[in-house]
C-alpha cells in the first residue's frame, strides 16, 4: 500500500542547492551522468545497509513481505532445505509452519551463529556441503530454498540441474536487476557500479531467470517483484 500527498510539498532546500550545483558542474552531460549514477548506488547501498540497525528482524519492511511469499507454498508437511542458509534466519520462520527445516552453509561461524539463535524441535542446521548431506542424510526433502544463492554461481544451471532431481519444490530469490530503469543507464554508459554485491558472477533481469528454470526442465507457479528482489516458486516436475 502506498501514501497519500498533498500537492505542495515542503521546499527542500538542499534539493535546490543540488540542482543548482548539477546545473553549473564542470563536466560533460555523460560524465556527470555517470557521477549520479555512482553516487546513487553508493547511497542507496547505505541506505538500506543502515536499514538493519533502524529496524528489528519482525518489523523490517523487506522481511515482512518476503516472508509471507515464501510461506505461501509451504506446508504443514514440508521437509525443507534451506542451502546457504547464513545465519538462519530464513529456516527458522520456514520451521513455524513446515513439519521439519534444515539449514545448511559452508562458512561454520554462521552456522555456528544459527544453532544459538533459533532452537526449535523440527530446526536443525549443518555446516556441510549441500549435495554430500543429501545424498548421507536418511531425511527426504521436498523443498529447497535458494536465497541469494544462484547470482554468486558460474554455471547456476548446472547447480540447478543437480538439485532438481532431490526436491518438488524450489524457491529462488535473488536481486531484480529490472528494479529500476537506472540500471539500464548503466549498462549503456558502461557504469562500473552496476553489480549488487562485488561477488556476484550474474545480475539477473525477469524473463532471463524465468529462462533459466524453463531450461532446467521447471515450471515457475508463483512470482514476486517487490523491493528490488525476484522471487519464484519452481515446480520441478518430480
Amino acid at each position: 500500500m502506498g501514501i497519500k500527498l498533498q500537492r505542495k510539498k515542503p521546499r527542500m532546500i538542499w534539493g535546490s542547492m543540488l540542482y543548482r550545483l548539477s546545473s553549473i558542474f564542470p563536466l560533460g552531460n555523460v560524465a556527470k551522468q555517470k557521477l549520479f549514477l555512482n553516487l546513487e548506488w553508493m547511497f542507496d547501498r547505505l541506505a538500506h545497509e543502515t536499514s538493519f540497525k533502524n529496524f528489528t528482524y519482525e518489523n523490517h519492511p523487506v522481511r515482512q513481505y518476503s516472508k509471507p511469499f515464501i510461506l505461501s507454498n509451504i506446508r504443514e508437511t514440508s521437509v525443507v532445505l534451506d542451502l546457504g542458509c547464513g545465519d538462519g534466519e530464513i529456516a527458522n520462520f520456514i520451521a513455524e509452519k513446515a513439519k521439519k527445516v534444515v539449514g545448511v552453509d559452508y562458512n561454520k561461524k554462521r552456522i555456528e551463529i544459527a544453532q544459538k539463535r533459533w532452537q526449535r524441535p523440527n530446526l536443525a542446521f549443518y555446516n556441510r556441503e549441500a549435495l554430500e548431506f543429501l545424498n548421507n542424510t536418511p531425511d527426504k526433502f521436498d523443498t529447497l530454498i535458494l536465497s541469494h544463492i544462484l547470482e554468486h554461481l558460474d554455471n547456476p544451471k548446472e547447480f540447478l540441474d543437480k538439485f532438481k532431481s532431490y526436491f518438488q519444490y524450489i524457491f529462488i530469490e535473488l536481486p531484480d536487476f529490472e528494479k529500476s530503469y537506472l540500471n539500464y543507464y548503466r549498462k549503456a554508459l558502461n557504469v562500473k557500479l552496476i553489480y549488487t554485491d562485488d561477488d556476484h558472477v550474474s545480475e539477473f533481469d525477469r524473463d532471463e531467470l524465468k529462462t533459466l528454470v524453463t531450461d532446467c526442465g521447471m515450471e515457475v507457479i508463483k512470482e514476486e517483484y517487490r523491493f528490488g528482489l525476484l522471487k519464484l516458486w519452481c515446480k520441478t516436475g518430480n
